[in-house]
């Protein structure tokens, strides 16, 4: 009888152990990365004026390193939400994010060009420059959004309010290495999807 009880009771516990298993498969986001580019950008439609001096007035174009993206939602729920804005920073807190983390090559080209690591964000603030985001916090379904995340390198002639871009030269060096990433998706501080952008080429 032993011996019957036991083996119901280990069948008990495997069905069990399958069920979960199973639950969290299917709850799991499933994503796929469709294209990904990345340009030196010159934002003609932006800019920082200046607010001093002989050219107060003026705008100041920026150069940034732009990553376009297409990301499709292959699963069945959506991904992302839009209940939760943060007044400070205007951003959805609860909507899907994307961190470019650089493996060591691109690193070492950043701070060779730029002096410091234009992925982290306290040496992109100390340095004063931004990021501009185009992320739609939400994507259904079945349905492509396009992303874009764009790290601003400097301006293209000196002023007194945004720090000089380097040369063309260097930008197009950092510009063959971006590539050298992981492309992390994550809702509401969560992982979901990683992808390497260097097996894209």
């Amino acid at each position: 009888m032993r011996g019957k009880g036991t083996s119901k009771f280990v069948v008990s516990i495997f069905t069990i152990l399958i069920l979960i298993l199973l639950t969290g498969c299917s709850a799991k986001p499933s994503v796929e990365l469709i294209s990904a580019s990345v340009e030196i950008r010159d934002d003609r439609s932006g800019g920082t004026k200046i607010m001093s001096g002989e050219n107060k007035g003026e705008i100041i174009q920026p150069v940034s390193l732009s990553y376009d993206y297409v990301i499709k939602n292959t699963g069945k729920d959506t991904l992302g939400s839009a209940e939760k804005m943060n007044p400070e920073t205007y951003e959805v807190e609860d909507g899907i994010k994307f961190v470019i983390e650089p493996n060591k090559e691109l690193q070492d080209v950043s701070k060779e060009v730029m002096g410091f690591n234009i992925f982290n964000e306290e040496e992109r603030e100390h340095a004063q420059l931004g990021i501009a985001k185009q992320i739609p916090p939400i994507l259904e379904p079945k349905q492509e959004g396009k992303y874009s995340l764009n790290f601003e390198l400097g301006a293209l002639e000196d002023n007194p309010e945004l720090k000089k871009a380097p040369s063309q030269e260097q930008l197009d060096e950092l510009k063959r290495s971006a590539l050298d990433a992981t492309l992390v998706i994550l809702v509401e501080d969560e992982e979901i999807a990683r992808f390497d952008l260097n097996n894209l080429e």
